[in-house]
């Protein structure tokens, strides 16, 4: 359930969360960029986009995410959209693939 929210289902979890956080990690400078929305509005970062996974994707509580957007970085040799998404369906998320921005967003809660 949402925090604070009934009428709103968890789609994601620790286990999720740290799996893909292990698996951007492993890819070190070739994961893509991401930010977070967390359930109370709360932008991370408040501009832009954040690139480093072993460190500040850990921050704060896993529970508080209801939104995180990945941007493959714009070198050749990084990760690419596909393989991005693949790595999250691999994991169990639920995406919406917005292909015109080259973003993938992971949601966390839905409405039920």
């Amino acid at each position: 359930m949402f925090p604070g929210n009934p009428k709103k289902a968890g789609l994601a979890n620790n286990t999720k969360w740290r799996e893909l956080r292990a698996e951007m990690v492993s890819l070190a400078q070739l994961a893509p960029y991401w930010r977070t929305v967390s359930v109370s509005g709360n932008r991370y970062p408040v501009v832009g986009w954040d690139g480093d996974w072993s460190y500040h994707f850990r921050l704060g509580s896993y529970r508080e995410i209801e939104v995180c957007e990945l941007l493959p970085r714009p070198d050749e040799n990084a990760a690419s959209y596909e393989q991005c998404v693949d790595i999250c369906r691999a994991i169990g998320f639920e995406l919406e693939l917005r292909f015109s921005e080259n973003i993938i967003k992971i949601v966390a809660y839905r409405n039920m």
